[in-house]
This record gives structure tokens, sequence and C-alpha cells, in this order.
């Protein structure tokens, strides 16, 4: 006599058979989670236009492209350049001319993004010039002839039609504290500072006549930059890293309380009206797209030729590729 089978009954196989087809349909519509890729990512200093790269850090934007990222600040261009060279670090966020030197000294390293291109420099002056023409026989500090200020202040007085071997006196002074305090001194008439000391003149009564991004100086100032071998052979690491960083950009034009936030927490400045400024004026300075110019190469070379001769020789392309970005 033939066994009584149950309408409601499954056997072993079709029960088989509909857990392979789950675990089939599952790993269709899931997505496969690799493990992470560990990155190390230096930066020099902690100054505003890193501001992009901390909020990537903090957000999980370099998470999400399935990068474990860490941060190191070094507080010298040469410290940084040497941990990438020895593959401490395998990302390197510092001022272009630190990169550029490095290079000029045998390193082989490139440059991926630009995303500060032009000088952060605001142009100040005593209250009463307040126009071009009022600067002609008056003093203006800078840091060092041949210096990144010297040039800034060269170029920004062009831009205005003063000429800055025949019009103005062109004084070396020294770095920002000591240039601020020469214009509060009446030592000088005008220097150009970087933010947050814009806004400490500013408070005290003087003006900013103009900024270089303003006159429309270009200058190849920040980058991000990595061994060339490392470049090579983690090519897909280093889309996925870049992607992280815009996407730190975007989010730092889109959001501005979260990024102050970012900002305060990283730099420790606890002055709200510094905070207010230092990101107005870098969310306007940055790119949405980090790529730079030849115009700006151009100028940093120039700058650097100065005490360096072999700097002029240095081509664009040599230096940067932006195939990766």
């Amino acid at each position: 006599m033939a066994p009584i089978v149950s309408k409601g009954y499954i056997t072993r196989e079709k029960l088989f058979a509909i857990s392979l087809s789950l675990v089939i349909l599952l790993a269709l519509i899931l997505p496969v989670r690799l493990p992470a890729e560990a990155i190390r990512v230096g930066s020099l200093g902690l100054s505003g236009p890193l501001l992009p790269l901390w909020i990537a850090q903090d957000k999980g934007l370099f998470a999400k492209q399935g990068l474990t990222s860490e941060l190191i600040t070094f507080q010298g261009g040469t410290q940084t350049m040497q941990a990438l060279l020895s593959g401490g670090i395998g990302f390197a966020a510092s001022s272009t001319d630190t990169g550029v030197n490095a290079k000029l000294r045998g390193a082989d390293i490139i440059g991926l993004a630009e995303w500060v291109n032009s000088l952060p420099y605001m142009f100040i002056t005593a209250k009463e010039i307040d126009k071009p023409e009022k600067l002609k026989a008056k003093k203006i500090a800078i840091s060092r002839f041949g210096g990144a200020a010297h040039y800034a202040v060269r170029m920004v007085l062009i831009k205005m039609g003063i000429d800055p071997e025949k019009d103005v006196q062109i004084l070396q002074v020294g770095d920002e504290s000591l240039r601020l305090a020469a214009i509060r001194q009446g030592v000088v008439d005008a220097t150009v500072l970087t933010p947050p000391s814009n806004l400490t003149a500013r408070n005290l009564g003087f003006r900013i006549l103009t900024s270089l991004q303003e006159a429309g100086v270009k200058y190849s100032f920040d980058g991000i930059f990595v061994s060339r071998e490392y470049g090579t052979k983690n090519r897909d690491t280093v889309i996925r890293f870049l992607k992280g960083f815009v996407d730190g950009i975007a989010t730092m034009k889109r959001n501005r309380s979260e990024s102050i936030a970012t900002l305060k927490k990283w730099t420790r400045l606890n002055d709200q009206n510094a905070l207010d400024e230092t990101y107005r004026i870098f969310v306007e300075l940055i790119p949405a797209k980090p790529y730079g110019s030849e115009e700006g190469w151009r100028n940093l070379l120039e700058v650097l030729s100065a005490t360096n001769p072999k700097a002029k020789q240095l081509e664009y392309n040599e230096a940067f590729d932006y195939s990766y970005l």
C-alpha cells in the first residue's frame, strides 16, 4: 500500500532547492562588502585649506569608498615628503612648492590634484588707502625677497596698475605677526596676510583692499601627491581616495555649520569670528574641481626659480597627472 503524503509536506529536495534560490537571490540584491583597504594620509600643518580633507575623514567619505583612512599631521614640508617617499604614508596633502622642491631634488612623486590654485593672501592697507592710486610712494611689508609673500605683493600691484619697482618701496620684515606689528606701528603702509590674521587687521581698523583671488592671481598653492610607484601599483585606491576628497569639497560647500564645527575641532580655534572668516575665504577659494592651471604653475616656478634656477625647466605635465582625477 502506497504511503499517504500530506499536501503541506515539503520534501528535503524541495527545501534545499528553495534555500539555494534564496541564497542566489540575496547574493544578487545585496552589495558585496570587500574588506576595507587601509590608507595613511599626511598633511602639512593645521590650516584652513585642509578643511575638505578633515571633512572627508570625519564624515566617513573615505570609508564610503571602502578605505580605512588615518590622517597624520606633520609640522614641516620636508618631513611630509620624507614620510611619503619612505612609504610611511601613501598620500601627502601639502604645499605645491614642497612637492616641486622634492621633485627637483630627484624624488619620483606626482601631483594628483591642486585644490588651492590662488595665493590665499589678503592685501591689507592703512585705512586712508581706499584705492590703488594711493599706494604710490608707500611702504609695503613682505617676509623676504623671493618668497611667496613678495611674489603675492608684486602680482597684486601689477594687477592694480602699480609698478612694484618704481611706484612703491617693498621692505623685508618677516612672518605675519611681524608684518602685522609693522603696519600697526606705522612702519609700513600695507602688507599681505592670510586668514585669520586678516580678520585681526580688519578689527584693528585696517582695510582689506583686495584679495589675490579677487585680483585674479593664479598660483599653484596646495596639492595632493603620491609616489609614482604607489600611484601606478594602486590606481584604483588612488581614484577612490580622490572620490572621497572631492566629496569632502562638495560637502564643505553645501554644509556651512557642520564644516565650521569640523574646522573648530581640527584647528582648536575658539574665536567664532575667525572661524567664520576662515570658512568664508576658503569655501570661495577652493574650487569644486581641484584642477590647476598652466598660469598658476608658471607663477609658482617664477617664485621657486629665485632660489633654484632649475625650477623653470620643470614642465607642468611632469609634475601633475590628472588622469586619476
